[in-house]
């Protein structure tokens, strides 16, 4: 059993406990809740959006079948519940993280951007370059779900940049894939890539630990594919508050090459779950996914690729998957295996969609999932296609489904409503009951309960808004209902969606658009007049009492 004196980063499935009514009209008490956030993944990837093109294994547009994922549970929760076509993050992770556990824009966060955060002075006058979120927002996602009452747990991917304060964040056990600046590497595994110092030329060169060899083009990382480097947060019957997996002679045992990091974090996730049921407590999952994110293949030696997955199978008479063994068989990068397909971004795709029956069938193994509501979205778009990009809404404009079986959900299939990363934090306070916790505290977010659960014909937002700093300044983004700015200053006629939800005409003219356009666009600058605090207010400043 190996202790690690900090704290560090996670991956995320969220089910959230609600005060709500069963067809009986008897109450069913809070309902459990998870949050489940792929990574780096548009719409467009997902068969439900039906938007005729999609990502090939190279990252490139294509309409060939055979890079098209297969997803029957999505399909399924976007017939029985509800799935958005207008929902925004922000365009990378950091900063759309930063809205999803805050329920706020970066304007109250200072999580502007990846590698743009404000700065702050801590308990000990020492300037810090990142400002922590529980120091901006004391009321978080995790925080809330504790006042609630919940069994809190974060997993798969921190991404907090602060490793030694994650219990600040309202959470009591979690299961995170280290970032190498966080903690030391995992003593189980050697498949990471580390720095090996400069070339004449100044360039940094890294190096595959497992084989030995220079990696051009790679970068600093521990795998959370195949051999994981997997850190327990607060695990049962340890003293120390991070330890890595594996932590027992049981899993010790069971560690090999063909551990996939993805079944680790589920079979701790499960774990979470039964305790939860043991004591009478609704829980709260708030799970973060590495998968969808690209990285190095320890099993091929290839540079930023979707790694390979475990093969799956779906049968669909008893909708049911199966997952194959997998064995990993060689030394030094030399492997044969079996039970593993060839990777690539359809093959994440999917395995996201097994994650979440994995977490429907546990719900009803426990007899809870008529108690469960289920959110599952991305943090950004796809690579190459999406992530940090500044044309139209590529960057920010993620899935989004929701999923309540049992709570009487009021909508269902397809909505064209807007949704922003902000609005879950006051939607699960709602779900939770505690909403007046939130009374006097600043939100960016319009809870989507009475929308979902209500009368309301319409969700409350009436525009989405997300940000990006690149090389010639921050950019603010705005879509209303007629057009949208983009990250490259550039306007778009949105006033009818295209398919493929993204082929919308560029305005340059504004004399020849109808009236309502440019309506729209003096209503949408004066909110990002509102928001335009980047240069004036970019630091953490406390208030004053």
């Amino acid at each position: 059993m190996k202790g690690v004196g900090v704290v560090l980063g996670l991956f995320v499935v969220l089910s959230c406990g609600v005060l709500l009514y069963g067809a009986d009209g008897a109450p069913s008490g809070k309902p459990n809740i998870i949050v489940l956030i792929g990574d780096d993944l548009s719409p467009r990837e997902f068969p439900s959006y039906d938007t005729g093109v999609w990502s090939s294994t190279d990252g490139d547009t294509t309409d060939e079948g055979k890079y098209r994922a297969k997803t029957p549970m999505l399909d399924k929760i976007a017939k029985e519940g509800i799935f958005f076509d207008k929902a925004w993050a922000t365009p990378i992770c950091a900063s759309s993280r930063g809205m999803l556990m805050t329920g706020r824009y970066a304007t109250i966060t200072k999580w502007w951007y990846n590698f743009d955060y404000g700065s702050w002075i801590d308990e000990n006058g020492e300037i810090g370059d990142i400002v922590p979120l529980w120091i901006t927002s004391p009321l978080g996602i995790g925080h809330l779900a504790t006042a609630a009452g919940y069994g809190t747990f974060w997993g798969g991917r921190a991404g907090m940049k602060d490793a030694d304060n994650l219990d600040k964040f309202g959470f009591e056990r979690g299961v995170f894939v280290p970032a190498p600046q966080e903690v030391p590497p995992s003593p189980f595994s050697d498949f990471q890539i580390v720095g090996a110092g400069t070339d004449e030329d100044g360039n940094k060169i890294f190096v595959n630990k497992d084989t030995g060899e220079v990696e051009p083009g790679a970068r600093a990382q521990r795998s959370y594919t195949w051999r994981p480097h997997v850190l327990l947060f607060n695990p049962p019957n340890e003293d120390e508050q991070l330890v890595y997996y594996p932590n027992t002679e049981e899993t010790e045992a069971a560690y090999k090459k063909g551990t996939f990091g993805p079944d680790v974090d589920m079979e701790v996730t499960k774990q979470f779950m039964d305790t939860c049921a043991d004591e009478d407590r609704p829980f709260f999952l708030y799970a973060t996914s590495r998968i969808g994110h690209k990285a190095y293949d320890f099993i091929n030696q290839k540079v930023d690729t979707w790694p390979p997955t475990p093969k799956l199978y779906w049968n669909a008479a008893k909708e049911t998957y199966r997952k194959q063994n997998s064995v990993i068989s060689g030394l030094d990068g030399d492997y044969t295996t079996s039970g593993i397909n060839n990777g690539g971004i359809r093959r994440h795709v999917e395995y996201l969609d097994y994650t979440i029956w994995q977490l429907v069938e546990k719900c009803k193994e426990l007899g809870v999932l008529d108690n469960t509501v289920i959110i599952f979205s991305t943090d950004n778009g796809t690579k190459g296609y999406g992530k940090d990009s500044k044309k139209k809404q590529r960057g920010p404009h993620v899935p989004m489904f929701i999923y309540a079986p049992g709570l009487n959900m009021t909508k269902q299939g397809r909505s064209n409503e807007f949704v922003s990363f902000v609005d879950i934090v006051p939607t699960v306070a709602d779900l939770m009951g505690v909403s007046d916790l939130l009374d006097g505290y600043e939100l960016h977010g319009q809870s989507l309960y009475p929308y979902l659960f209500g009368e309301a014909e319409k969700h409350t937002r009436e525009y989405n808004f997300s940000y990006q700093t690149r090389s010639n300044g921050h950019k603010q983004i705005i879509r209303g209902s007629y057009v949208m700015k983009d990250g490259g200053e550039r306007w778009y006629d949105v006033s009818n969606e295209k398919r493929d939800l993204d082929s919308y005409p560029e305005i340059t003219n504004w004399d020849n658009v109808p009236e309502e356009l440019r309506d729209d666009r003096d209503h949408l600058t004066a909110i990002l007049d509102s928001f335009d605090v980047y240069d004036t207010e970019h630091d953490y400043v406390p208030e004053q009492s």
